[in-house]
């Protein structure tokens, strides 16, 4: 997706370009599209010849490519929470089963006895 402008003598090219593909690896493994991150900015082949609206853009992708992680960044911690919340509910669930499977072996005759859930030494 990373084009190398004319040139190719840009020490900072291989700088922005693997931050570039960082970003866009951590947008891929969240599920985001690719097409939210901005485009590159063309670099000048010395850092100094730069223009002011070249390092605007650059700063403008990068703060970009910041808010993309941070977002999700909250969207797995909101995905943690509702997990861990999750978890906590299966335990009383649990519980009650296999208290419910003991009771049916004693009561139900020829049931088989209640055999631990899977997980049950976790906490």
């Amino acid at each position: 997706m990373s084009e190398e402008p004319s040139g190719g003598q840009n020490p900072l090219w291989g700088v922005i370009s693997g931050l570039r593909g960082m970003a866009e690896n951590v947008v891929r493994a969240a599920g985001a599209p690719l097409s939210e991150l901005p485009a590159l900015p063309e670099v000048a082949t010395h850092p100094g010849a730069m223009s002011a609206a070249q390092l605007g853009a650059m700063r403008t992708a990068i703060r970009a490519q910041r808010d993309a992680v941070a977002a999700m960044q909250s969207q797995l911690a909101a995905f943690d929470e509702q997990l861990q919340v999750l978890q906590r509910l299966l335990v009383p669930l649990a519980e009650w089963s296999a208290t419910w499977a003991r009771l049916e072996s004693q009561v139900v005759p020829g049931s088989r006895p209640a055999s631990p859930a899977p997980g049950d030494d976790e906490g």
